[in-house]
């Protein structure tokens, strides 16, 4: 029985120019090895052009570097915003935990439940 091969490109190499080339083709189906495009009569990689094509797939994707881009910021943004919320949860508690009620669990209200408590000497109930 033989196989119909799909080609698949198994290794990148780089050429004369410093560009990213195939360098080793295999079959889908198979484990046939070349170092050209297989082909049994069927599917033949789109890709046996050494220079880069306008509108090649292939050729595209080499060029196309990976970064986090904003994403990376969002998370920076996200954690800033989780230490603000733990630490006015944080306040909150340790002025509920002195007998205060604050207004609120934003800090300005904390603060201002904290400080009322010191000026009155007792503990302030909002």
């Amino acid at each position: 029985m033989s196989c119909n091969h799909i080609s698949k490109v198994l290794d990148w190499i780089l050429d004369d120019n410093t560009r990213l080339v195939p360098g080793l083709y295999g079959c889908v189906n198979c484990d046939v090895v070349s170092d050209e495009p297989i082909s049994d009569g069927g599917f033949v990689s789109s890709h046996s052009h050494t220079d880069f094509v306008d509108g090649c797939f292939t050729c595209k994707i080499g060029t196309l570097q990976l970064a986090t881009g904003d994403a990376n910021g969002a998370l920076v943004a996200n954690n800033w915003t989780n230490k603000k919320w733990d630490g006015e949860l944080n306040a909150y508690r340790e002025a509920r935990r002195q007998g205060i009620q604050p207004a609120s669990t934003k800090m300005k209200d904390i603060k201002k439940a904290v400080e009322a408590s010191d000026k009155i000497g007792q503990a302030f109930q909002a």
